[in-house]
C-alpha cells in the first residue's frame, strides 16, 4: 500500500524540477546575447514506478513523479563541422582576398601615377627629343621622366617588401593565436575530465571550447576526436555520461592527407607550431616538439588564414621560390633589368654631341645587380645632359638615334626568366592581367564560401540560439506546471488535515 503522504511528495518532486526548469530558461534569457552560449534545457523523466494493489485482487503500477534527468545543452556537431569548414576556406579566401587588396593598391592601374604612366611619360620626352635634339630643355625632360619611372619602379618595390614584412608579422602573430588556442583547448580538456567522471555536464565549459574551435577554424583546418568520459553509468550519474561530450583531441589537417596530433589530452600541454625558413626568409615548413615538416611533404600547409599568408608571402617548394608576392616581386625586377639592359644597349650605339659612344649604362643599379629596388639613372646622365646620345652619324642635328630609342616602345624584348618575348608594356599588362585574374579567383571563391558559411551559421544558430519567444514559451509553460503541482500540494494536504482532524469525531 502507498504512503499516506506519497502525494505531497509527488508534488514536492513536480515543484523542485519545474523550478529548476524555470531557473535554466531564466538562465537562457540571461545569456541571449551572450557570444557563444547555447541554450539548455532540463530534460524530465519519470521517477520509479510503485506497485498497489488495485483492491480487486489484482495489482498496478502508480506514477510516483517527476525528476530532472540532465540539464541538456542543445547543440548539433554536424551542424558546427559544416560552419567551422567554411569558416576555414572564408578566411583562407578572405586573407588573400585582403593581401591582393594591398598589391593593386601599390600597381595601381591604371592611373596617372602607376607604372604604366611612367613609361608612357618617358617614350613621349624621347618622341619629343628626337625631335629636336640639340634642345637642352627636351634633354632635361628626358632625364626628369627617367628619374620619374626609376623611382616609380623604387616605389613598387619597396612598398612591396613593406608588406611582405607586415604578413610575416602577421603570420607570427597568426602562429602564436593558434598555439594560445590550443593550449586553452587542453586546459578545458583537463577541467572536463575532473567533472564529467562525477556525472555532471560542464556546458559552460562545452561553450568556452565550441567558441575556441570557432576561432581555430580562421586560422587552420582541423579534426576533432572525441575522448571518452571515464564515470559509471548508474542512475543519474550514467544518463548524465550518455550525454558528456568528453575530452576532445585536435588533428590538423593537411592537403597531402597527413594529420598532426596538436592537443593529445593524455599529455601534460598541447603541442606548438613553429614555422621554419631558409636563407631568403621563405616559408620551407614547420615543426613540433617532435617532428620538422616541409611543405613539399605535405603538399602545403593547412588550408586556413594562415596558409593564405604564407602562399602570399612566400614559400619554397621543390627548391623554387613560390608565393604571390614573390611572384610580383620577381616580375618586377625581371622588367626593370630586361628594360634597363636593352635601353643601355641601344643607347651604347648611338653617338653623343661630341661623336664618342654614348653610355652603356644610361640606367643603373644603386647596388649589385638592377632590380626594381635598385635601378637608377646612370651617373654619366645624372652629370651632364650631353651624354643623352640622340645622334647615328656623328652630326649634331642628327635624331635618329633619339627616335630609334623612342622606338623600344614598341620593340619585341626577350624575357629570359620568363621565357617570352614581347614588348615592355606587354609584358607589364600581363603581369597586372595575372593579378587580376587571380585577384577574381580568391573573390568569387570567398563570396561562394561565405554564403555556405553563413547558411552554415543560420541553421547551427536556428538549433543552439536563445529564442526570446520560445523561452518565453516555456517559461509560461513550467510556470503554469509549477502552480499546479502546488495546487495539487494543497489539495492533499486538504486531504490530510480531514483525515487528521475531521474522522473520528462521530460518538463524542
Amino acid at each position: 500500500m502507498g504512503s499516506t503522504f506519497m502525494g505531497l511528495e509527488t508534488g514536492r518532486r513536480a515543484l523542485t524540477t519545474n523550478q529548476w526548469a524555470l531557473q535554466s530558461t531564466g538562465n537562457n534569457i540571461a545569456n541571449a546575447g551572450t557570444e557563444g552560449f547555447s541554450r539548455q534545457r532540463l530534460v524530465m523523466g519519470t521517477t520509479e514506478q510503485l506497485s498497489i494493489s488495485l483492491g480487486s485482487g489484482r495489482n498496478g503500477q502508480v506514477g510516483t513523479g517527476v525528476r530532472g534527468e540532465m540539464l541538456e545543452r542543445i547543440r548539433d556537431v554536424m551542424l558546427d563541422k559544416q560552419y567551422r569548414d567554411e569558416v576555414t576556406k572564408v578566411s583562407y579566401y578572405g586573407t588573400k582576398q585582403a593581401a591582393f587588396g594591398r598589391m593593386e593598391d601599390i600597381i595601381n592601374e591604371p592611373s596617372d601615377t602607376g607604372l604604366a604612366k611612367a613609361f608612357d611619360g618617358f617614350w613621349e620626352s624621347l618622341q619629343t627629343l628626337s625631335t629636336n635634339p640639340q634642345d637642352s630643355g627636351a634633354r632635361s625632360v628626358v632625364r626628369q621622366k627617367a628619374e620619374t619611372l626609376t623611382q616609380t619602379f623604387n616605389y613598387m618595390a619597396k612598398a612591396i617588401n613593406q608588406v611582405k614584412t607586415d604578413l610575416k608579422s602577421e603570420i607570427e602573430v597568426s602562429t602564436k593565436k593558434v598555439n594560445d588556442l590550443l593550449q586553452k583547448i587542453h586546459n578545458i580538456n583537463t577541467e572536463i575530465h575532473v567533472v564529467e567522471p562525477l556525472g555532471a555536464l560542464p556546458n559552460a565549459l562545452y561553450d568556452e571550447r565550441d567558441r575556441y574551435f570557432d576561432e581555430l577554424a580562421q586560422y587552420v583546418d582541423f579534426e576533432k576526436v572525441t575522448v571518452d568520459a571515464q564515470a559509471i553509468e548508474t542512475g543519474q550519474m550514467g544518463n548524465a555520461l550518455r550525454n558528456a561530450e568528453g575530452r576532445i583531441d585536435v588533428n590538423i589537417k593537411f592537403p597531402n592527407g597527413d594529420k598532426l596530433l596538436a592537443v593529445d589530452s593524455d599529455l601534460p600541454k598541447a603541442g606548438t607550431l613553429t614555422f621554419t625558413t631558409n636563407e631568403q626568409g621563405l616559408y620551407t615548413g614547420f615543426k613540433s616538439e617532435t617532428q620538422t615538416y616541409t611543405f613539399d611533404q605535405l603538399g602545403g600547409f593547412s588550408t586556413g588564414r594562415l596558409s593564405g599568408l604564407i602562399e602570399m608571402y612566400g614559400q619554397e617548394r621543390d627548391g623554387k621560390a613560390v608565393g604571390e608576392y614573390v611572384k610580383m616581386e620577381s616580375q618586377l625586377n625581371e622588367m626593370a633589368k630586361t628594360f634597363a639592359n636593352a635601353f643601355n644597349a641601344a643607347h651604347a650605339t648611338n653617338l653623343k654631341k661630341d661623336g664618342t659612344a654614348g653610355s652603356n649604362a644610361f640606367f643603373a643599379s644603386t647596388s649589385g645587380d638592377i632590380t626594381a629596388a635598385t635601378i637608377s639613372v646612370g651617373s654619366d646622365i645624372k652629370a651632364s645632359l650631353d651624354n643623352i646620345a640622340t645622334s647615328t652619324d656623328g652630326n649634331i642635328g642628327d635624331s635618329q638615334g633619339a627616335l630609334k630609342l623612342a622606338k623600344m616602345k614598341t620593340a619585341s624584348i626577350e624575357f629570359t626568366e620568363s621565357k617570352t618575348t614581347t614588348t615592355i608594356g606587354s609584358f607589364y599588362q600581363n603581369v597586372i592581367g595575372d593579378m587580376a585574374v587571380s585577384t577574381d579567383q580568391v573573390g568569387r571563391l570567398g563570396k561562394s564560401a561565405a554564403v555556405l558559411m553563413e547558411s552554415a551559421d543560420q541553421r547551427r544558430m536556428s538549433m543552439s540560439a536563445v529564442s526570446i519567444d520560445e523561452e518565453m514559451t516555456m517559461m509560461i509553460q513550467y510556470q503554469h506546471a509549477y502552480n499546479a503541482a502546488a495546487r495539487n500540494i494543497t489539495t492533499v494536504d486538504e486531504m490530510l488535515d480531514k483525515i487528521i482532524n475531521g474522522m473520528g469525531l462521530v460518538g463524542r
